[in-house]
């Protein structure tokens, strides 16, 4: 069992050590109508994904789904392993990890980076997507399309490189947060 350190400190990918309780996190939203009500028939769709994708159905893997289904906005790992331990206490981090690799291959879940180059994870919608995040209140808004195919194919022309695929992600200030800039400034 994980000691309290561990589930208030997160280390990220980059180094960077930060407490749980003062992340900022991401609001995650998508854009257009969701497929399923609620958390618990998410969750149950993605565990059903895993299970069709040879991926055994354990209690842990189950809470760690759960967590991230539960989540209103992008949980960070740190965020998921103390949701998921409220429901399978004995929830270990490299299983948090591990679940949060396997849904991002199969592309169940969406990796959203953060400007400090630590991650948050959130639910991702069928189809290809992109996201624009919010800089003052992390807001992130889940949206479909890109017009980026003359830039790959020049890209690949002028490295030599098979691009097989891209990441886009665009900041800016919500509007919720540019009215509020508004009435401040």
């Amino acid at each position: 069992m994980y000691g309290m350190h561990e589930v208030l400190h997160h280390r990220c990918a980059r180094g960077y050590t930060r407490s749980v309780e003062n992340e900022k996190t991401f609001q995650f939203q998508r854009t257009g109508p969701r497929t399923t009500s609620g958390s618990r028939p998410r969750a149950e769709g993605i565990l059903r994904s895993l299970a069709e994708a040879g991926y055994s159905d354990t209690k842990a893997r189950r809470a760690v789904v759960r967590a991230l289904c539960g989540a209103r906005a992008g949980a960070t790992p740190a965020d998921l392993l103390s949701r998921g331990r409220a429901i399978h206490a004995q929830l270990g981090q490299v299983t948090v990890y591990r679940t949060l690799g396997i849904l991002s291959g199969l592309g169940l879940a969406r990796r959203l980076h953060q400007e400090d180059g630590c991650s948050a994870y959130a639910v991702a919608s069928r189809g290809h997507g992109h996201h624009v995040i919010c800089r003052r209140c992390r807001r992130a808004v889940e949206f479909e399309g890109c017009s980026l195919g003359s830039v790959i194919e020049g890209a690949a022309g002028s490295t030599g490189y098979r691009v097989e695929g891209h990441w886009l992600e665009l900041f800016g200030l919500c509007p919720g947060c540019q009215q509020k800039g508004r009435r401040t400034g």
